[in-house]
């Protein structure tokens, strides 16, 4: 029962991949993961890298397993749904392990299997109550699109985000995680929501445009800010940073007016998705970045009208 669990769950993670986009996978398959675990390769022996790659590991898989939604199933198909979390758990942190016995970080590698085992034998009672309650009340009312990708993408936002944290050390983690949730963050504007939603407001088109914009992109810059008064340690690099940070919000007013310029009621847009992506990569070279300015004064524009016909044309 515990192997077909296992292969249900590599099946279901097959599955939900698609969701991702192949550009995004590409990359993370291509690119990023192998700079990752080059990274670590060349690092896990040196201070204070030996704690700092498994207590994150270990945060992330408590964060993934309070808010697992199977274990009533799991309690009721199999008397021991706890094996289950053992062998996934175990499976999915091989590399962590792996990486602490190449590096004969023996004692590190034990305590890390044990801190595995307890997580896996504690039941993830109502995890799922603080998860829909205290963690959404800091998202103003209103951004429902934030509200549903950050659901979707807890994990990977808190991966990434806890990756930023560590740009005193180095000014590449600043860099690629704020790519990184940019790619995120511009994902939760691919689905469009239902006319009554868009209506809801009583807003006209210019002002319904200019306060989603206003206030998107003030939340955003508000999550980002510690990561750039981190990065702005380095000297060498305060404009560069200054100007991702500026290039990083400019993708997600892109992305919101691209949203509204191809607004459909209850649509979803591969474009989309594809776009931002592009977009993502090449605001990485930041004076082709300042294209993207005048790609929105285009879209905003656009985006314009085309709400007419559901916003100011409505009566």
């Amino acid at each position: 029962m515990v192997t077909y669990i296992i292969r249900l769950r590599f099946l279901q993670l097959y599955r939900e991949s698609g969701d991702v986009g192949i550009f995004r996978i590409l990359l993370i398959v291509v690119f990023i993961l192998p700079l990752i675990i080059l990274f670590l390769v060349q690092r896990i022996a040196v201070h204070p890298w030996p704690l700092a790659v498994p207590a994150a590991a270990l945060y992330v898989l408590w964060l993934v397993h309070t808010r697992r939604k199977d274990y009533n199933f799991l309690l009721a198909i199999m008397p021991h749904p706890k094996n289950v979390f053992i062998a996934e758990y175990f499976l999915f942190t091989l590399p962590v392990t792996a990486l602490l016995l190449a590096t004969a970080l023996y004692f590190h590698a034990l305590i890390f299997c044990a801190f595995i085992f307890l997580i896996s034998i504690t039941a993830p009672f109502q995890a799922r109550k603080i998860y829909r309650t205290l963690k959404l009340r800091i998202i103003p009312s209103g951004m429902f699109e934030w509200q549903g990708g950050i659901r979707k993408n807890l994990v990977a936002i808190v991966i990434f985000y806890i990756f930023g944290l560590f740009g005193f050390y180095h000014i590449g983690f600043s860099a690629l995680s704020l790519l990184l949730l940019t790619m995120v963050f511009v994902t939760f504007y691919s689905e469009y929501e239902p006319r009554n939603i868009l209506m809801s407001e009583g807003f006209r088109a210019k002002r319904f445009i200019a306060k989603k914009l206003t206030k998107h992109t003030t939340c955003f810059a508000i999550l980002m800010l510690p990561l750039l008064f981190i990065a702005l340690i380095h000297k060498d690099f305060r404009i560069f940073s200054a100007g991702y940070f500026l290039a990083a919000l400019n993708i997600l007013i892109f992305s919101i007016l691209l949203k509204y310029y191809q607004y459909r009621p209850l649509a979803y847009s591969g474009a989309h998705q594809m776009l931002t992506t592009m977009a993502c990569f090449i605001s990485v070279i930041l004076p082709v970045a300042l294209l993207f300015v005048l790609f929105n004064v285009f879209l905003a524009v656009g985006a314009s009208r085309n709400l007419n016909i559901y916003l100011d044309d409505r009566n």
